[in-house]
């Protein structure tokens, strides 16, 4: 990426993308679009050519390295032998280089250490200068900090719940929502907060301290 980088970075990681055409409605004119390691099959798939592929490389067909190389794709080599996964040095790479949005495609399956740890990987503090929300299917999900509020715009019936990632999250004001809450407190590893149910068009979160998950699932009551 350049210095006239655009604020919005999609990540495309290696997890199922069943449906690369629906994936392939998140992509924006201008949007930059890193590819963690394998993710550039999915890009592919998508008919995208990626700005730059980050990651050790070890999931990449040599036949499409190659195309990619020869279409001018940067790529950020990394060892096998790492301390970090390909789509942490992604998010890394994203943030260093001004990214204020991320959106980040193709976390989940196959494994379930992996899948865990992508998600718990929106909750580090070195990206809280970043929107940082995980799309997968018609499920999204971010982390929302203590001090910090969020809307959360979809239909009536939609299912939104929220998972505690710190100790104790205090202050929680939830509206337009079946289950309403008022400066309530919630415990990592509660279930108080899952599933969730829209009444409004747009919901309303405040947190005070801590840190949550807030997962919103479209068109679905579960």
């Amino acid at each position: 990426m350049t210095t006239n980088t655009p604020v919005r970075v999609v990540i495309i990681a290696n997890g199922h993308l069943p449906d690369p055409d629906q994936a392939r409605q998140h992509i924006r004119p201008g949007d930059q679009i890193i590819c963690a390691d394998g993710g550039a099959r999915h890009a592919h798939a998508m008919g995208l050519t990626p700005d730059v592929v980050v990651g050790d490389l070890d999931s990449l067909d040599p036949d499409l390295r190659a195309e990619l190389k020869a279409a001018g794709v940067r790529f950020e080599t990394h060892p096998v032998r790492k301390d970090e996964t390909d789509l942490e040095l992604a998010l890394r790479l994203a943030v260093a280089e001004g990214a204020t949005e991320v959106d980040v495609l193709a976390v989940l399956g196959g494994r379930l250490d992996q899948s865990l740890a992508n998600l718990l990987l929106l909750a580090r503090p070195e990206w809280a200068s970043a929107r940082v929300r995980v799309i997968e299917g018609n499920e999204r999900a971010w982390p929302v900090r203590g001090g910090q509020a969020t809307t959360i715009s979809g239909a009536l019936g939609d299912t939104l719940s929220l998972v505690p990632l710190t100790p104790l999250v205090t202050d929680v004001t939830l509206e337009g929502v079946e289950w309403p809450l008022r400066d309530a407190t919630l415990r990592f590893g509660s279930t108080l907060t899952i599933s969730n149910v829209l009444t409004a068009p747009v919901a309303r979160l405040w947190v005070g301290e801590g840190l949550v998950l807030v997962i919103h699932q479209l068109g679905a009551r579960g």
